[in-house]
């Protein structure tokens, strides 16, 4: 069952651990994800691990314009976020 196809989720700390977890687990279920990590690198090697439809953006969830533009990258790469 494909319980998040048609859905696109933005997982802020997902270039590893629980985060990382959670995007692999939202691919399997049909969603895209964007992994958002302030380790953007990092973030764009858990985005190819986890899925062939994920991306990755840039985000430090404690400045204000960094998940501002964050959004604005997600949203250009994959359409609207359904999911935070």
């Amino acid at each position: 069952m494909q319980r998040l196809a048609g859905k696109t989720a933005l997982i802020t700390g997902a270039a590893r651990g629980i985060g990382a977890a959670f995007a692999a687990a939202y691919a399997r279920e049909g969603g895209k994800v964007v992994v958002a990590d302030i380790d953007v690198a990092r973030a764009e090697q858990t985005a190819r691990e986890t899925g062939e439809h994920n991306v990755a953006v840039a985000i430090d969830v404690t400045d204000r314009a960094s998940i501002q533009s964050a959004f604005d990258a997600a949203e250009d790469k994959v359409g609207p976020i359904d999911i935070l």
